[in-house]
């Protein structure tokens, strides 16, 4: 580990005490001090735990909580000359942007941990029920909230339809709700800017050619609720719109998968 005495964490809201331990760990560990800027749609948890980084007698000025915005606290920090490493979680186009105002100010070192589009291939080998859970799990989880969240769901195609119906009855089974409400499973997006960006990512693949399986709409008429939402696609789908497809090749952090098979594991290099 290397030291840096002025060093910028910046984390994104879908996991605010995760994002925290796993930024303030090794940093402390290698003895640098810092300023951790938090989403503003999640600030109170690293609050909170600044709190009691404090309580726990740390030297003033080790650790700096900030919340804010991005294009105001986050620009500011990130192109300020005292600042020498930049660690941040978030989306590719925040992480361009952050490596330009790295670059353009005093060359400032950049670790990115960006969005992704995580394929899970599944073959007719596999334990059915193990895997339609698992992929269920790696995708819901968090309401789809997650930069690693399995959006993408290859199957081979003599296990195809039987993994769809397992897939689909799990994601309308799911309870929709507040978590104060009894027996709830899956919670609502993090705001309206999230909901509605969802939602439109839900429509542009009914405009595109996908197969809506389950879910697609508002669930309720209050709060930020999404229904668990399942697409498939024949083969004509997967072999001619993938590569243009956006709710296929886009990063979305949201409640939203889609099923396509392959006959033989090599077909799925290319689309992986």
């Amino acid at each position: 580990m290397e030291l840096f005495s002025g060093r910028l964490q910046i984390i994104p809201w879908n996991f605010p005490l995760a994002m925290q331990s796993w930024k303030l760990g090794p940093a402390l560990a290698a003895g640098c001090t810092m300023v951790l800027k938090t989403s503003e749609k999640t600030p109170l948890t690293a609050l909170h735990v600044s709190k009691l980084i404090k309580e726990a007698g740390f030297p003033p000025g080790v650790v700096n909580t900030l919340s804010g915005f991005g294009p105001t606290a986050g620009a500011h920090l990130a192109k300020h000359p005292e600042v020498d490493k930049i660690a941040f979680t978030g989306s590719t186009p925040v992480g361009h942007l952050i490596e330009k105002l790295a670059a353009e100010s005093n060359l400032k070192r950049v670790t990115l941990e960006l969005g992704g589009k995580s394929p899970v291939i599944v073959c007719d080998d596999a334990d059915l029920d193990l895997a339609a859970t698992m992929c269920h799990v790696g995708l819901f989880l968090n309401q789809g909230q997650c930069c690693c969240a399995g959006t993408r769901i290859f199957v081979q195609d003599k296990i195809y339809d039987a993994f769809v119906e397992k897939a689909v009855a799990k994601a309308k089974a799911m309870k929709v709700g507040g978590y104060t409400e009894p027996g709830a499973e899956h919670g609502p997006q993090v705001d309206e800017i999230q909901f509605k960006k969802v939602l439109g990512y839900i429509e542009t693949g009914k405009a595109e050619g996908a197969k809506l399986a389950a879910g697609g709409g508002r669930h309720g008429d209050k709060g930020y609720f999404v229904e668990p939402t399942v697409f498939t696609g024949t083969n004509y789908f997967w072999q001619d719109v993938f590569l243009n497809a956006t709710i296929l090749c886009q990063t979305i952090i949201m409640v939203l998968t889609v099923l396509y098979f392959f006959i033989s594991p090599r077909q799925t290099s290319p689309m992986t």
